[in-house]
């Protein structure tokens, strides 16, 4: 008998720790008495989840939120949708109040302690022109409203007026709250919200392109830079299991001009998530050096870089805002490689605000032709 024992210890513990291997803990049980024992039954482990969750039945009613806010007769809570936006596996509540009369004015806020009779407020948006608010897939909280000041709605009726300024905000432990980010995207989407919205349309088969990262750095090739054609070669990445990719695009002709592009998938989504161009370069190492991707960026925003001109003149920085529109641009002169300019520019939002947009470098472009270029994502501060 003592010569079978050992292998049959050894298969009963090979089978034991199968039901926990790393990253699928076994269960953890808890032990209620019942008639005739008692019966393990599992209590399910609180977790961060991402994306919206169930509200309690207690709190998830908009009539709940009335008196909390507390509306008046001119507002009433709209919506109530919860998720864990503290990064912790307890829930907490987007609520977006609606203002009554013309503009659709939103207010948007956010709780803890949401089944408490009195829950804490941690955020608050006011008066979003026709605005609408959400929560991410990412958990943080998106926002639309109507920029009146931008370049397509400055001087229009309110009746024409277009919804085009769209922001995120994420918990911060530092603050105590949530605060604006910047989503990492530059095209086909410059923020979370719109990528997003994207998302839903290719899951229904529409722009179903943006779900192959080198027609995504086609089309910003050809859309974005405005070359009249352009080809492109994965470098690395891009399949349907990835979620990065690197790829070159290509003018052809002579000279033939290159940039590299990178590509995030959204919220790492390898099941059909979109392509979205993080960074483009003048090769595969970065030419600016200053503003870092993603960070954000204050007025005049100095910027600089390596990149060796043409007689004196490196290039020319440009600012983009929310819209891709030029805010702001310098020449940089330099009869160094190093460079470093300070660029003002003109923001549409209100003071003490933010927008997503893009730092944009055109080296000297000498030679004519399609013209290359640099992007790096930021956050505009007004």
């Amino acid at each position: 008998m003592k010569v079978f024992l050992y292998p049959l210890l050894l298969l009963l513990a090979l089978a034991a720790s199968a039901c926990s291997l790393p990253g699928t803990p076994a269960s953890q049980g808890t032990p209620t008495t019942t008639t005739g024992g008692t019966t393990p039954v599992t209590t399910p482990t609180p977790q961060v989840l991402l994306g919206v969750q169930p509200c309690p039945d207690a709190v998830k009613t908009t009539a709940y939120w009335d008196p909390i806010i507390p509306t008046n007769a001119s507002s009433k809570v709209e919506s109530v949708s919860c998720a864990n936006l503290m990064g912790v596996p307890t829930l907490q509540a987007l609520v977006t109040v609606l203002n009554q009369g013309a503009g659709g004015i939103l207010d948007v806020y956010v709780y803890d302690n949401i089944t408490n009779p009195k829950p804490t407020q941690i955020f608050k948006k006011m008066t979003l022109a026709e605005g609408d608010g959400k929560i991410s897939g990412y958990n943080s909280v998106l926002t639309s409203e109507v920029d009146a000041a931008s370049s397509i709605n400055k001087g229009k009726p309110d009746a024409q007026l277009t919804k085009d300024l769209f922001r995120e905000y994420k918990w911060s432990d530092a603050t105590g709250t949530l605060v604006q980010v910047s989503f990492p995207g530059i095209y086909p989407d410059l923020t979370r919200f719109q990528a997003e919205a994207d998302q839903a349309k290719v899951n229904q088969g529409q722009d179903f392109w943006k779900t192959n990262a080198t027609k995504v750095a086609n089309n910003l090739a050809l859309n974005m830079l405005k070359w009249p054609t352009a080809s492109a070669a994965i470098v690395s990445g891009g399949g349907s299991s990835d979620t990065n990719a690197v790829v070159t695009e290509s003018t052809g002709g002579t000279p033939n001009k290159q940039v590299t592009v990178n590509l995030s998938r959204l919220e790492g989504n390898t099941n059909g998530g979109i392509w979205e161009v993080i960074s483009v370069q003048l090769g595969p190492n970065p030419a600016l050096t200053a503003p870092k991707s993603l960070a954000q960026i204050a007025n005049p925003v100095t910027v600089t870089g390596n990149h060796n001109g043409f007689e004196g003149v490196a290039g020319t920085v440009s600012i983009l805002d929310h819209l891709y529109t030029y805010i702001g641009h310098a020449m940089v002169n330099s009869n160094t490689a190093a460079f470093s300019v300070d660029v003002t520019y003109t923001s549409s939002v209100s003071a003490g605000t933010a927008e997503e947009g893009v730092v944009v470098f055109y080296p000297d472009n000498a030679s004519g032709g399609p013209q290359p270029a640099e992007m790096v994502k930021v956050l505009i501060g007004a």
